[in-house]
């Protein structure tokens, strides 16, 4: 909905395969877990242009820690990252 603040935060872009840290780990160098059940997906607003988009929600096992971040293509090969806030 309009003026509706999302949980979900743009953390940035990058084109497939381009560097791209979240918390200090390159997303695009480790492999994603897709995230089970109602959390599975992201409803987030392109930074630019406002549009929405369903994301797929993921995680990546860090040592300790276990990052999510929601991610998807705004366009072919340029894919948005989420954190939650």
């Amino acid at each position: 909905m309009a003026g509706e603040r999302s949980e979900w935060q743009f953390a940035g872009s990058s084109q497939k395969g381009e560097p791209f840290a979240i918390k200090g780990v390159d997303v695009w160098g480790t492999g994603w877990q897709v995230s089970a059940g109602r959390e599975a997906e992201a409803h987030v607003h392109d930074p630019v242009y406002g549009k929405e988009y369903i994301f797929r929600v993921f995680t990546i096992p860090d040592g300790d820690q276990t990052i999510e971040f929601a991610a998807g293509e705004f366009s072919p090969g340029t894919w948005g990252f989420y954190v939650r806030d």
